[in-house]
């Protein structure tokens, strides 16, 4: 029978409850699997999928080919499911990328067969292809699905733009636009509370929506696009591999897509702004969304909610045995729904349009971006704007837009393992850090010089880290001003004014400070209050300090300059990272305060936790410093820093001039400092750098058995070093550099460091896992074996 036969054969009678009050199709396995063979010449192995009105079977082929049979309940207008089975193959056409499946045509050539149930009900079945996958899963897996949610259905719904079918304009219950008929169903909401709540929800809809939606944009759109009816990789909880079931299909508003997907996803349990926002946002990077359809979205979720409860009320009524699929999310939605009726309307809507780059609602003023331009354009721009100073990582310069755990994407929508950012320490983008942030920044952010509680409880939860005396803290915004401030107190408390340094270090770029940083001014040019004092050998082995501090206080002395400093960075990233070997540390400052200086190690780059085995450098000695500094990895990327001190040293500064900064401990960076130390702490991320940096250590050791050219690893956790040789055990810089570009493109980054730039800087945040470490390790060996 042709398609058009099919369709002339409809009475056509498909009103707004003739399905859902109709029985859905009941066919036993055997005879789905008879009408397999004789329709399609299927044969294979046959199984039930849930459906709320129709009937599905999944057959497996012997060839290992996959399809779904379909059975439409017997009340379906077959131009209905003609529109469906035309809407997928355009959308196949229009976007192939989408993961949609694919229509399977019968013997006689048709998308669609009438068949006969046994009870005299004629039925349409089609067939498509099955889209392998699973199920996305509650809870913290749900996360990675926020944004790819909202960018496949903003796709979705651009590829059906250009999509019409006559019988698109058919009266459907589920059609949000026809939700005040929901107010023939309320009786069968058994709770007279609830039954309040969606009356309340449904006069707010004829109020407020109903009147505006001639004036929205339609098309034919999903209209049921929830993870329920998606499925993702197995491996990839975030990626979608499978849209399913167009049956909800329908012309209307184009903004219910959205409105039916985020009330899917509201929880009351969490920020219920959350995802929507993630979704929004990325929903309008592909389909802009308009400022009516922002305004309309509280009251369309509410309204979506509602209909979920009213209609399974109803439906359980009518199959009291099918409860359990029916009703299954009823209780849920309630208390969801009584959730967002305690939102603000107007704060909701706020948030949506910032998620979208418009400054306000009322006044509807859009983010002035630049359109996208090519990578040459763009860095002629840069160089335009921003000079030769800014310089770039990599011979081929990355475009990064956005970040989440130890993964950056570029413009391109390519994601590359980040192995060097020491800066996003608990992941980029964690969601705890980021809802501290947004909390805070919409409650107050102001300076120190008014009390709040968030300052006092960094400040408590950073020195119970800290010996004692170290329990005075001051925050600062960048490593560099705190490293300043530590030279002021220094300075002051000593009545010295010359610094000791390692000879390839870096502490910061300031005025005062870069004269601190070796690494950034040959030693030639370094300020004539500055010595250098030689960094380790290794882990376990230095230079004796008499050949190198105590020539380098004899420097100082030549040049009338007395120490009022020595610092160090305990990770001796710069000069190529190692961990301080036991007592090296302690000569130092022994020695040091002995000339009468101060002890300061500087903790900004190493800090909290990277190491795994202590949460501190120092602490790899029996060592205390007078001053201890953090700064980049505090707040995840939110600008924190910090001096800590003995009180003594304080009170000098405060009987002095005192010390001011203006956004130096504010309560939205105290707000981004305590999220990180609770994801440290809730997640165990040290003990992870302990793990992760054990395993990595001991598989880089493997590696040189394979590639000669490769040193021991040196570092310790999650800041690794790894010497990059020649033939004969000289340094090889070029090498080093071919190998970390050769890793970038391809797609996982780290970077150079040491006085050479031989040493490969393996950094990660410290979620990075063992899975992430194997990646690291064959991107390695693969670029070794084409550079070598």
């Amino acid at each position: 029978m042709s398609t058009t036969e099919i369709i002339s054969e409809t009475d056509g009678n498909h009103n707004q409850a003739g399905i859902l009050d109709t029985q859905p199709p009941f066919f036993s396995t055997e005879e789905a699997l008879e009408l397999a063979r004789d329709l399609y010449g299927l044969d294979g192995t046959i199984s039930s999928l849930d459906s709320e009105r129709d009937q599905n079977f999944r057959i497996d082929t012997p060839r290992g080919d996959q399809f779904v049979i379909k059975i439409a309940n017997s009340a379906m207008d077959p131009a209905v499911l003609m529109m469906q089975v035309e809407a997928v193959a355009h959308i196949a056409r229009v976007d192939p990328e989408l993961p949609v499946p694919r229509v399977l045509y019968s013997r006689n050539e048709s998308a669609l067969e009438r068949i006969q149930a046994n009870d005299g009900r004629s039925h349409y079945v089609h067939v498509l292809t099955y889209m392998p996958g699973c199920y996305p899963l509650d809870g913290l897996t749900s996360r990675a699905l926020y944004r790819p949610l909202g960018a496949c259905l903003a796709r979705l719904a651009r590829a059906l733009r250009g999509f019409y079918h006559p019988a698109a304009k058919y009266e459907l219950l589920w059609d949000l636009k026809q939700a005040a008929a929901l107010r023939g169903y309320l009786h069968h909401v058994p709770d007279p509370e609830h039954r309040q709540l969606a009356g309340y929800f449904l006069d707010r809809f004829e109020r407020v929506v109903l009147p505006e939606i001639p004036k929205l944009r339609s098309q034919i759109i999903h209209n049921d696009f929830v993870p329920n009816n998606l499925v993702v990789a197995e491996d990839e909880p975030g990626k979608i591999v499978g849209i399913l079931d167009f049956g909800d299909m329908i012309y209307t508003p184009l903004v219910m897509d959205l409105a039916i997907l985020i009330a899917d996803m509201f929880s009351a349990q969490e920020d219920p702004l959350d995802f929507a926002e993630e979704a929004i946002t990325a929903y309008h990077e592909i389909t802009p969304l308009e400022p009516l359809e922002l305004t309309l979205l509280y009251d369309l979720i509410a309204t979506r909610m509602t209909m979920l409860n009213v209609i399974g009320s109803w439906r359980v009524n009518l199959y009291p045995d099918n409860r359990e699929y029916i009703a299954g999310y009823v209780d849920r939605v309630w208390v969801n729904l009584a959730t967002w009726r305690n939102l603000d309307p107007a704060e909701v809507t706020r948030r949506y349009f910032r998620a979208c780059g418009f400054w306000e609602s009322e006044g509807l003023v859009p983010s002035k971006r630049v359109s996208k331009e090519n990578r040459s354009a763009q860095l002629e721009r840069r160089e335009h704007l921003l000079g030769p100073i800014a310089y770039l990582f990599y011979e081929s310069p990355l475009h990064i837009v956005r970040g989440e755990g130890v993964w950056l994407y570029d413009d391109e929508g390519d994601r590359y393992l980040d192995a060097y950012n020491n800066v996003p320490h608990v992941g980029h983008c964690h969601p705890h850090v980021v809802k501290a942030i947004s909390h805070q920044t919409r409650k107050l952010n102001t300076s120190t010089r008014y009390l709040h509680d968030l300052i006092l409880e960094l400040a408590e939860r950073i020195t119970s880290r800290l010996p004692e005396p170290l329990s005075v803290c001051t925050f600062v915004c960048t490593g560099t001003e705190a490293n300043e401030l530590a030279w002021r107190m220094a300075k002051l408390v000593s009545g010295n004014d010359g610094a000791l340094i390692t000879g390839h270090s870096y502490h910061g770029n300031s005025d005062a400070i870069i004269g601190f940083s070796s690494e950034e001014v040959p030693y030639e040019k370094l300020p004539a209050h500055v010595a250098t004092y030689y960094a380790p050998l290794s882990n376990t082995t230095f230079r004796e300090p008499d050949s190198g501090l105590h020539e380098a206080l004899r420097t100082l002395g030549e040049r009338s300059h007395r120490p009022a400093m020595l610092i160090f960075d305990s990770g001796f990233t710069s000069d190529g990272i190692y961990t301080p070997p036991s007592g090296y540390l302690r000569i130092l400052c022994d020695e040091l305060r002995r000339a009468g200086g101060l002890c300061v190690s500087d903790e900004v780059q190493v800090g909290f936790g990277r190491f795994g085995q202590h949460f501190w450098g120092f602490e790899f000695d029996d060592v205390v410093p007078d001053i201890v500094t953090m700064g980049k990895p505090m707040g995840n990327g939110h600008p924190l820093a910090a001096v800590v001190t003995r009180p003594v040293i304080a009170e000098a500064l405060a009987a002095d001039t005192g010390y001011f900064n203006t956004f130096g401990g504010n309560p939205v960076s105290c707000a981004a400092g305590l999220a990180v130390l609770d994801v440290i702490e809730v997640e165990g991320l040290q003990q992870n750098a302990l793990i992760v940096g054990n395993y990595l250590s001991e598989r880089l050791m493997e590696l040189r058995n394979d590639y000669p050219v490769l040193g021991e690893p040196h570092g310790a956790g999650l800041l690794l070093g790894l010497d990059v040789l020649t033939t004969d055990g000289s340094s090889d810089t070029d090498l080093a550099r071919r190998v970390m570009n050769h890793m970038r493109q391809n797609n996982v980054l780290i970077g150079t460091t040491g006085p050479n730039r031989n040493v490969l800087k393996i950094r990660p945040p410290i979620v990075f896992n063992q899975e992430h470490a194997e990646l690291l390790l064959a991107s390695i060996a693969n670029a070794l074996e084409e550079c070598v």
